[in-house]
């Protein structure tokens, strides 16, 4: 299944999410893709995705089980919308293991951190 990677994080955003993750508030976009959308006779109207084998009404948002994205059928440009937790690398931070079977976004992983200043360790959420 091919994706074309169509949103990420910007440096500013990623600066911003470092800044406010020293104010023990965290914020951040997630990753969009797309994919092609294929249309199944026995579904028409619908987007049909053939990794979760799901026919999806337009416009509305599915959050399989054992996939941490969220995927919304666009009619209008046939394609199926991707959300997914976004990739960071953030200084004195390392990666908490994510429970794959929550739905996203609770999927996606936690940081702890370490505050330069204070030397306080503090979980950021993305």
């Amino acid at each position: 299944m091919a994706s074309t990677k169509v949103c990420c994080l910007s440096l500013a955003s990623l600066a911003l999410i470092v800044l406010l993750s020293f104010l023990n508030v965290s914020t951040t976009e997630a990753a969009v893709y797309s994919q092609r959308a294929i249309f199944h006779p026995a579904h028409p109207g619908k987007c049909f995705d053939k990794f979760t084998k799901r026919a999806m009404l337009p416009n509305k948002e599915y959050r399989p089980k054992g996939i941490c994205a969220a995927l919304t059928c666009d009619m209008e440009q046939q394609i199926i919308n991707v959300e997914t937790c976004p990739t960071i690398e953030m200084p004195g931070c390392e990666e908490l293991p994510a429970n794959p079977a929550w739905t996203f976004p609770k999927c996606c992983p936690q940081f702890k951190c370490t505050d330069f200043k204070t030397g306080k360790e503090f979980v950021v959420s993305v």
